[in-house]
């Protein structure tokens, strides 16, 4: 089992990351934001698009080739480049119908971190990304998992997962109401409600660096209900969360939220013959994913 081979290297392995991150973060935000189309042809993200907070019906302007898994489901990749640095990152993309797919989260009783890959196969899911914030002692905020609270939400946390009757929310709200939550966790940070794109995303503020560029992951609604999960696929680079916002926006996202990054940041899907993973350096402890309700 790959955790078993990791071992004792989980945290050599973090800690190698975490320093090439924290020196290159800000210089590999230097550059235009470029992405390519399934034509293969690099298009440069337009600054008005880069900067806009409302998404209107015509702001999808990423157009990813996206591959049908099963009916309902879909996988995709768009590389990201900027100018001058060539070494692309790849933006790793699922999207599902919540009512072909059940959207579930995930964790061990005692909380016990492992791959998001390790963490999906017992919990039965074929598609799963990183969740929670977390410490030593477990997930911080609150973790609804098929039906049953297994940890309390704290104050300071507003940006909400939410899934009720079948129907995801992505909610801002530091007492989100979550009578009859089906699956749920708390996360960081808010990015889009309604289209509109939090000021915070784009100037900052809120005690987080929105320009510094780092492996993401992050989950959103699009405008057909449909459920979207991202992953950066790269060793050190990724996006800042201002890129974030745009790259959401980019996907006709309304609602958004990101999910714990850096060395946390992994996906995995397998349905049928397809493998696709993006391996987390630090082992997590909660992970939201999907299986099927046939």
């Amino acid at each position: 089992m790959l955790t078993a081979a990791l071992g004792c290297g989980w945290a050599a392995v973090e800690g190698v990351v975490g320093v090439i991150a924290a020196a290159g973060g800000w210089l590999a935000g230097l550059g235009e934001l470029s992405w390519k189309n399934p034509e293969g042809t690099w298009i440069a993200v337009d600054p008005a698009a880069a900067r806009r907070r409302e998404w209107g019906p015509t702001d999808a302007f990423l157009r990813p080739d996206w591959r049908t898994l099963a009916p309902g489901l879909e996988l995709a990749e768009v590389p990201l480049r900027r100018s001058p640095n060539p070494q692309p990152v790849d933006l790793v993309l699922t999207r599902a119908d919540p009512a072909r797919w059940e959207v579930r989260v995930a964790g061990r009783e005692d909380w016990a971190g492992d791959t998001v890959a390790g963490l999906a196969d017992e919990a039965g899911l074929v598609v799963a990304v990183n969740a929670s914030y977390f410490s030593d002692e477990g997930p911080l905020g609150l973790v609804v998992s098929d039906g049953v609270r297994r940890h309390r939400a704290v104050s300071h946390r507003a940006a909400h997962f939410l899934v009720r009757d079948g129907r995801v929310r992505i909610v801002n709200q530091r007492k989100a109401d979550t009578t009859g939550v089906d699956q749920g966790f708390q996360g960081f940070p808010a990015i889009m409600s309604g289209g509109r794109t939090y000021a915070y995303m784009r100037v900052g503020g809120r005690g987080f660096d929105v320009w510094e560029v780092d492996r993401r992951s992050a989950g959103c609604v699009d405008r057909q209900g449909r459920v979207l999960f991202l992953a950066t696929d790269s060793f050190a680079g990724g996006l800042s969360f201002d890129e974030l916002a745009t790259v959401l926006g980019g996907l006709g996202c309304v609602d958004a939220m990101g999910f714990d990054g850096g060395t946390s940041t992994g996906m995995m899907v397998h349905v049928g013959s397809v493998w696709r993973s993006v391996l987390n350096y630090k082992p997590v402890p909660v992970v939201v994913g999907l299986s099927s309700r046939e």
